[in-house]
């Protein structure tokens, strides 16, 4: 059976696609709020930076809904969090990435050509 990633490894997956050289700010560069320093990997820090990221307007569309779901999720993962409820915290991080990992999909696909 495969091992499925610990709480502190999807925050770290959802860190490393925010920061410098990562997929979301090279694809929002021109008008979004830049890569996330390397250091501020707490998972309010992605919250934030997945929300406004998902409002640059050279984002596709559809990629940006997907990141502002990530965000969403992401923000409700603090929320249970702060509640003590761990199951509800992996749940929404697990959303959170599969949400990111639809964003990529779509920007792969509007990026090959037909």
């Amino acid at each position: 059976m495969t091992e499925r990633l610990t709480k502190a490894e999807i925050i770290a997956e959802l860190h490393a696609v925010l920061t410098e050289g990562g997929w979301i700010p090279s694809l929002t560069s021109a008008d979004g709020p830049g890569p996330l320093p390397r250091k501020a990997c707490g998972l309010s820090n992605v919250a934030t930076a997945l929300a406004e990221h998902s409002r640059a307007g050279s984002l596709p569309p559809a990629a940006a809904l997907q990141l502002r779901r990530a965000a969403q999720a992401a923000a409700d993962a603090l929320e249970a969090d702060r509640l003590g409820n761990e199951s509800a915290v992996y749940g929404m991080l697990g959303a959170a990435l599969a949400y990111v990992v639809q964003a990529r999909g779509v920007v792969h696909v509007l990026e090959t050509p037909a």
